[in-house]
């Protein structure tokens, strides 16, 4: 921490002893000085990463898709922080009615206040005939307000094609790969 603020040449030194300057008077000076304190408001952020991350696995099958009418779907909580898949079966706002929209989200009272996950993850949807699978890999910082994923995760035509195997007895499989790294605190 730096103790002593100034200026090393404030005023000339022949500048400083002529009389017509006014500085010195009968061979005196009087200096003065404002001080200012500021509250620090600085928050800082302290990574701690994990030595052995380990990764939990979800499998979400949907069984009777064509059915789903709700704009959003939620699987059930999965791993040590309460992840879940957010399914927008007919999209979200530039995948609507074109494309299905996959998420990954963390339940807000799954982790402590001030504190983010630096996390791994996969999202895919299966392929149920010929393990083409579709997936996103992201590596991101995880808050409670945040969800990750793709707006535009697969088409709907490349869904609904027979041929492809991600629709199979009106059943879709969605799977998610989370790994946590490291946990972020802030602290003031």
């Amino acid at each position: 921490m730096k103790t002593k603020w100034g200026i090393t040449k404030f005023i000339d030194l022949k500048a400083f002893h002529n009389p017509l300057k006014g500085y010195l008077i009968d061979d005196t000076c009087v200096f003065g000085a404002e001080v200012f304190v500021v509250k620090s408001t600085f928050k800082g952020e302290c990574l701690s990463m994990i030595k052995e991350p380990a990764t939990c696995y979800h499998l979400w099958e949907i069984t009777e898709f064509s059915t789903l009418l709700d704009e959003k779907y939620l699987s059930e909580p999965f791993g040590d922080y309460n992840w879940r898949i957010s399914l927008y079966p007919n999209g979200h706002a530039e995948g609507k009615g074109n494309s299905i929209s996959i998420f990954l989200s963390l339940y807000k009272e799954s982790i402590p206040p001030s504190t983010k996950l630096f996390v791994k993850s996969i999202l895919r949807v299966k392929d149920q005939t010929k393990e083409n699978h579709v997936n996103i890999i992201f590596q991101t910082v995880f808050s409670p307000l945040l969800d990750w994923g793709a707006r535009k995760f697969m088409s709907l035509h490349k869904l609904k094609d027979p041929k492809q195997g991600f629709l199979v007895d009106n059943t879709c499989i969605i799977e998610a790969e989370v790994t946590v790294l490291g946990l972020i605190k802030t602290e003031s």
